[in-house]
């Protein structure tokens, strides 16, 4: 059918258009005053349902960057962090840029964001983890993929 319709010419477009407003005009004229009327009434209900449901979500969205704003805006950002809402989208505030993790630890080599303070991860050389040991077989296998059944194991364990 959509085939149809794309290969058309004007003449048959234009053919077609006129035939679809004199079916509805006869459409239209068996059908009662009261039908019309009941017919134009749940039309302007669903639309009043729709304005309703824009105007709610808009309304939705302006309370919750308010409530961002008010958090980022009040007297003191000191212990912010322990006065967390759940509910608020911190990310999404103008102020809140944390960047990529792109500084590494002189002393751990983990990787941190631009203003993470210094001895965070590993209190400045004071704590040392032990390295990781090589998994014994057939664990070994199955985590670098060398296993023929690596691919099931790894996608199972995420």
């Amino acid at each position: 059918m959509q085939n149809i319709r794309a290969h058309r010419r004007d003449e048959q477009i234009q053919q077609d258009n006129a035939d679809v407003r004199v079916s509805m005009a006869h459409f239209r004229e068996s059908q009662s005053q009261e039908v019309r009327d009941e017919r134009n009434r749940q039309i302007r209900l669903e639309q009043r349902q729709a304005r309703r449901y824009v105007v709610n979500t808009r309304r939705a969205i302006d309370q919750q960057r308010q409530q961002v704003h008010r958090a980022f805006t009040s007297d003191s950002h000191l212990r912010l962090a322990f006065q967390y809402e759940p509910d608020v989208q911190y990310h999404a505030h103008s102020k809140v840029d944390i960047g990529t993790m792109d500084k590494e630890c002189p002393h751990c080599h983990a990787l941190k964001f631009k203003n993470e303070p210094a001895g965070l991860c590993c209190a400045s050389g004071k704590v040392q983890l032990p390295e990781i040991e090589t998994p014994p077989q057939p664990l070994d296998g199955l985590l670098i993929g060398t296993d023929p059944d690596s691919s099931v194991f790894l996608k199972s364990i995420i």
